[in-house]
């Protein structure tokens, strides 16, 4: 595969859900210094998160906890044409929504599943914000490199039943490139990236057909994280892990419970890949140090 039919840049949004949206809002701003956008469109009944100069990046919708969607970002619309033609070559049947566009703030829209039933959303031209971003908390999340393009809100975790199935869709169909594997509890866990943020994507086996494990926001700034923990530590919000630091992408980070069930990973200095001198590697433990279960 070239770099020409690896279109998706970045993991540009996600939706979630959760039982109580007052809570998470509380759980976005307080504890984690996300915005409320209130000039986004997002659908009805959504709670909507900023964290940069974009209209929003997280929704959190009524439900019992989980993952709604990804919204995977492509570069303009004729990539999104060549991803389209390829998805439907795999059989994936890519669907244009216009609709959902609007409701999402973004040019244009096309929608699949992946192998489990997952709602994967490709677009490009997302909305920018006339308004400043302004954390409540002071945060300053990393959501760009040094250089030109985005890295996306951060990353999303999930097991699959059928990983086998999912390999190949990400890997293969979609063009995902291979950071590194964790061993954990004797399976391997698969890491990708779709730029130069370590990675967007982890998936691993698990026994359910599909479940959100977590996904990660990265700020700048350790003091933030610190800062963090000890807001959730001291919240009804209960924390998962202690602060640790990630053998394979270097995040030093802590783990917490967001309301739905799934958990939040909230870290910073996060290690950045150049495919130009990138090697692969295997890991036997996910931490070097820290990281331990609270509770």
């Amino acid at each position: 595969m070239t770099e020409h039919d690896r279109e998706v840049i970045a993991c540009g949004y996600v939706g979630l859900t959760a039982p109580d949206l007052s809570a998470w809002r509380s759980f976005g701003t307080e504890g984690l210094g996300l915005q409320v956008a209130g000039d986004a469109a997002g659908g009805e009944d959504a709670l909507l998160l900023r964290m940069d100069e974009r209209a929003w990046r997280i929704a959190v919708l009524p439900g019992p906890g989980g993952l709604a969607f990804s919204g995977w970002e492509v570069r303009d619309a004729p990539a999104l044409e060549r991803l389209a033609e390829r998805l439907a070559k795999a059989g994936a049947d890519p669907r244009a929504d216009d609709a959902l566009a609007a409701r999402r703030g973004v040019a244009e829209l096309l929608c699949c599943m992946d192998p489990s039933g997952n709602q994967l959303e490709f677009f490009h031209g997302a909305r920018i914000s006339s308004a400043a971003f302004v954390s409540p908390t002071g945060a300053s999340f990393v959501t760009s490199a040094a250089g030109p393009g985005d890295l996306g809100f951060g990353h999303i975790v999930i097991s699959y039943a059928e990983i086998g199935s999912a390999l190949e869709f990400f890997f293969g169909t979609l063009g995902f490139r291979h950071s590194d594997i964790i061993m954990l509890a004797g399976d391997p866990w698969h890491f990708a990236h779709v730029n130069p943020r370590h990675h967007s994507l982890a998936l691993g086996p698990g026994p359910r057909s599909s479940a959100l494990e977590h996904i990660m926001l990265e700020v700048t700034d350790l003091d933030v994280v610190g800062r963090s923990f000890d807001y959730f530590t001291d919240s009804p919000f209960a924390l998962s892990t202690t602060i640790g630091k990630h053998t394979n992408d270097l995040m030093v980070s802590f783990y917490v419970k967001a309301p739905g069930g799934f958990e939040v990973e909230y870290g910073c200095h996060g290690r950045l890949i150049d495919d130009a001198t990138w090697t692969t590697a295997m890991y036997d433990s996910a931490s070097f140090w820290g990281h331990r279960n609270v509770g």
